[in-house]
């Protein structure tokens, strides 16, 4: 197994994902996404594993995708970024669809894709000085990926906000809006403990048969023609013009060519 993604499983069952480039504040980019993916597919194929918990190394959760990734993504040929972003959707995906409940350890903060991952997860515990944000807009990207997740978090009107606005949001906002489930001031690890003590008094077979009973009556229903669009707008969106500027510029520390400066 990759050390992008360190995974281990306790005795009880409770298998715990960490995402390993601290360095990069745990950004994704194409080795850490397939072993993300591998790491998932191992874990929820265990008939040992009972919970799983999402984390990350280092001081942040996750800042999302790595604009360097992004940018050689969105330069490759059609059918080789199709594939590519295939895999990237594919992290959500497996945290959506696994029949194991899924808990998000958020310390830090969580922005663009460390944002969808989270949504995606059934519980999201976060530290109370954690922040979120749904940037991917500012650097010429789409969010669509997590939209799914999204509008079944917080719906369209607080989807449309901070997917439209790009702004940082509080710990105690996204618990506001239904983006984080559980806010702690003290400690993290105890308060996952706690909630994956909860669920490991519930049958695995009735926490399965919970989950895809929320997920095939829940609105807007997730299933692969919707997939299939965010899908098709990401890959789309990364290779655009807008998307190479905003990657360029992120990069070059200065700012995208549509940003306006606003007089104080």
């Amino acid at each position: 197994m990759s050390n992008e993604v360190l995974t281990t499983v306790d005795d009880r069952g409770i298998a715990t994902l960490t995402l390993n480039r601290p360095e990069a504040l745990n950004a994704f980019n194409a080795d850490e996404i397939t072993a993300f993916n591998d790491a998932m597919a191992q874990v929820t194929a265990d008939s040992a594993v009972r919970v799983i918990v999402i984390a990350g190394n280092g001081p942040v959760f996750c800042s999302g995708a790595d604009l360097n990734y992004l940018k050689w993504a969105g330069g490759l040929a059609h059918d080789d970024n199709m594939a590519d972003a295939r895999k990237y959707a594919a992290m959500g995906e497996a945290v959506y669809a696994a029949s194991q409940p899924v808990i998000a350890r958020v310390q830090g903060g969580a922005y663009g894709g460390g944002v969808a991952v989270a949504a995606a997860c059934d519980v999201v515990i976060a530290e109370r000085s954690a922040t979120f944000a749904i940037t991917e807009a500012r650097y010429g990207f789409t969010p669509s990926l997590m939209v799914p997740y999204l509008l079944g978090r917080m719906g369209q009107r607080e989807c449309r906000r901070w997917c439209l606005t790009g702004e940082a949001m509080s710990a105690s906002e996204a618990f506001r809006i239904g983006l984080a489930d559980i806010v702690v001031e003290d400690s993290l690890d105890d308060k996952v403990a706690a909630v994956a003590d909860s669920i490991l008094m519930n049958s695995p077979g009735g926490l399965a048969e919970s989950k895809a009973s929320i997920g095939e009556n829940g609105y807007p229903p997730i299933d692969r023609a919707m997939i299939d669009r965010t899908l098709d707008a990401f890959a789309a969106g990364r290779c655009s013009a807008q998307a190479a500027e905003g990657a360029d510029a992120f990069i070059a520390k200065r700012p995208p060519a549509w940003a306006t400066e606003v007089d104080a």
